[in-house]
């Protein structure tokens, strides 16, 4: 729920600093965004591992990317059509209420995770053994640095102008 509030509160400072075009206020938003953003995906992950397992993992994980695309898809179409008829405001503060709704979705995934808790009689928390130090980095072979490098570059390469295309393609 934290990354979540963070990535709400990011996306409201955003929608503010648009509206008043303010370039300073919009980059702060988009930081605060960012600290609750991809937080907020590994924390999802690792809610799926625990509620999943075996073949069921792997179907979850792809649906929640799946769903995750569809969500930018569908940004990406709308926003700018709301952009155009209403102001760019107005399409970000829509964006602000995308993430209120997300957040309340995340509000009740905690209570229905926490009720499975007490109900099973789980203890929330790690062992000794899965707990992640930073020690376990230096253990990482070459092909997860591989893999890393190419998700990076993907990423940095490819989806900023994946967006310039959709925006000029619903303009």
């Amino acid at each position: 729920m934290v990354f979540s509030t963070l990535l709400t509160i990011g996306q409201l400072i955003f929608a503010i600093g648009g509206g008043s075009q303010s370039y300073g206020t919009m980059v702060l938003g988009r930081v605060v965004f960012g600290l609750g953003g991809e937080c907020m995906t590994v924390a999802q992950s690792s809610i799926i591992s625990q509620w999943f397992k075996g073949r069921e993992l792997a179907l979850a994980f792809g649906f929640n990317l799946s769903v995750s695309r569809l969500g930018s898809v569908f940004n990406g179409l709308v926003e700018p059509a709301v952009a155009r008829d209403y102001g760019i405001g107005t399409a970000l503060y829509v964006g602000f209420g995308v993430c209120c709704f997300s957040w309340v979705c995340g509000l009740m995934l905690v209570l229905v995770d926490s009720y499975a808790d007490r109900k099973d009689g789980r203890v929330a928390g790690l062992s000794e053994t899965e707990k992640f130090k930073c020690s376990h980095i230096f253990a990482f072979t070459l092909p997860f640095w591989l893999i890393v490098v190419s998700c990076v570059s993907v990423y940095c390469s490819i989806f900023p102008y994946s967006w310039n295309t959709a925006t000029m393609l619903t303009t």
